[in-house]
């Protein structure tokens, strides 16, 4: 799509998390991901009474390319956030997070919330998606008072391995310089050779720093329960991860640690306005280009 492409609000996913995988084994999971989904839907509807808002927007032709946008009324140049759900690569939807939007659009930024093709596709499939995503905003930012130069592009669980490959790896062409000028990776894995997925090394962003924005925040939290059956350090140790390879690479991040945190919780920590990590995300996506 091109800048002047008109919105299209034809062959989207539905939002119906009793498919999702969490949903339906909840005594899988320490967190309540079933209670989290229905309380993301309900306060939905209070985000769209709240703000201007664009629905079911497409940035492509699969029925999971969709973004909800939310901004702020009568003003330009504002900063513009693009976030990636969670889910393992097999669950989410974007209108599961739209109440995120709200204290962020408060603030004064516009708050897009994105949508990937999933499970059965490959994680390569996502990854490119997520690059798609954030060159559509930046092409389409004007259209809702955003400035396409103060873009930041956060993300939580697999949004944030998203976040990671999009902005901080040679995966594609970086946009042009000063689009996307920070990123919030929350709870991400970074190094998925232990999680026997294809192509494991290549879409593994610790492995692969070659490139950073100008303002990165990796947050987790200490330990992070999520799965039963998985180390309830093993998110930790990925944001841990993720940060020294910044580091190494000469981009040093911001780290928050959360705490002792489920993994709901670190998802719900980015808009919270008395959590740290609004904090730090609210200091890189505020600062100036």
């Amino acid at each position: 799509m091109t800048p002047d492409d008109p919105i299209d609000h034809h062959n989207v996913r539905p939002a119906d998390p009793t498919e999702f995988f969490t949903y339906q084994h909840p005594d899988d999971y320490f967190p309540d991901w079933r209670g989290f989904y229905q309380h993301g839907l309900r306060r939905r509807a209070d985000v769209r009474e709240s703000f201007a808002h664009e629905l079911d927007v497409k940035y492509g032709s699969d029925p999971h390319q969709l973004l909800n946008v939310y901004h702020p009324t009568g003003v330009t140049g504002a900063p513009v956030i693009a976030y990636f759900h969670g889910g393992r690569w097999r669950e989410g939807h974007p209108a599961c997070y739209d109440h995120f939007a709200d204290p962020w659009v408060r603030a004064g930024a516009v708050f897009v919330s994105c949508g990937y093709r999933l499970d059965p596709h490959p994680i390569a499939d996502a990854v490119d998606d997520a690059v798609s995503a954030v060159g559509w905003i930046a092409a389409h930012a004007h259209r809702y008072g955003g400035d396409p130069s103060r873009i930041t592009v956060a993300g939580h669980s697999s949004g944030g391995h998203l976040t990671a490959m999009a902005t901080m790896t040679d995966w594609s062409p970086p946009l042009s310089a000063g689009t996307v000028v920070g990123a919030v990776c929350m709870s991400a894995p970074v190094d998925l050779r232990s999680r026997l997925v294809p192509d494991a090394e290549r879409v593994s962003p610790a492995l692969r720093i070659t490139r950073a924005p100008a303002r990165v925040v990796v947050s987790f939290g200490d330990p992070e329960p999520n799965k039963r059956s998985e180390d309830v350090r093993y998110l930790t140790d990925q944001g841990k991860l993720l940060a020294k390879a910044l580091a190494d690479a000469g981009r040093p991040a911001t780290t928050v640690s959360l705490g002792s945190a489920d993994h709901v919780a670190t998802a719900a920590a980015f808009a919270d306005p008395t959590s740290p990590l609004f904090a730090a995300a609210h200091t890189a996506i505020f600062q100036g280009p």
